[in-house]
């Protein structure tokens, strides 16, 4: 008796159209530029960030309390003494260090 029923004819409005294979839409992670990033260093944490184009001064206050930096920490660009007016660039390398011998609480 199933096969002498006839099936209802599908209307082409309820039916979705075809999409494009996934790959076809997506775009190659290669096309998105990266942002221009400084390497920060805190004793053990190594963090790569967009800080291009800020000052040294700005990166401490922003970085101060997520880094727990120490208010007398010295700070260095490629391993040379900077002032807080030193303005990052791409590919540098931010360095906070603790002058040599300090542990503990000053007395």
């Amino acid at each position: 008796m199933e096969s002498l029923r006839r099936r209802p004819a599908e209307d082409p409005r309820l039916t979705p159209p075809e999409l494009p294979p996934r790959a076809a839409i997506a775009l190659p992670i290669t096309d998105i530029p990266a942002p221009p990033t400084v390497q920060v260093t805190w004793g053990p944490v190594i963090e790569h960030m967009a800080l291009a184009g800020m000052t040294v001064g700005a990166a401490r206050d922003l970085l101060r309390r997520p880094m727990n930096i120490a208010p007398a920490a010295a700070t260095l660009v490629d391993g040379r003494r900077v002032t807080a007016e030193h303005r990052l660039a791409a590919g540098e390398t931010l360095e906070f260090v603790r002058p040599g011998g300090e542990k503990g609480a000053v007395t």
